[in-house]
């Protein structure tokens, strides 16, 4: 099934900030509403809503820092009725391609908690590797390279 990354917009902003991660995930991402009140703190925030066909499954958060031409994944979350279906991958691919599009982008760089449950092997699984750097000492960072993928 086809995903779609879709304006949030005064009709579906609800129906977003009411999705909701797994239980064991609360502790790992913000809600939407969280989310996309920080993105008006940022100087360039690009967010979606991620839509199968006419129902909204999941959200995603990017900070374009134009200055460093630096794009950082900062929130990705699906619903949790729709996790382990493959929309997720279907997701980061079409994000990936995306960015490449709108901004002629190379690096999409993200971070996650150190935590067994947490969302790494995910972030592997798209193809994100490890830099090596740590983020506030307690999440590792992640990069995925549009050019090799």
């Amino acid at each position: 099934m086809n995903i779609a990354l879709r304006t949030i917009t005064r009709e579906n902003f609800y129906a977003i900030c009411q999705l909701e991660v797994a239980p064991h995930q609360t502790s790992h991402i913000d809600s939407n509403a969280i989310s996309l009140a920080e993105a008006n703190f940022m100087a360039s925030p690009w967010y979606r809503a991620i839509y199968v066909k006419e129902q909204p499954i999941g959200f995603i958060l990017v900070n374009v820092d134009s200055q460093s031409n630096r794009f950082s994944l900062w929130r990705f979350m699906l619903d949790k009725n729709y996790q382990k279906k493959g929309f997720g991958r279907q997701a980061i691919a079409l994000l990936y391609q995306e960015l490449r599009q709108e901004f002629g982008i190379i690096d999409l760089f993200t971070s996650v908690v150190i935590d067994e449950k947490g969302p790494k092997r995910f972030y592997l699984s798209c193809g994100f590797i490890e830099t090596g750097t740590l983020v506030d000492g307690r999440e590792i960072e992640l990069v995925f390279s549009l050019d090799s993928n």
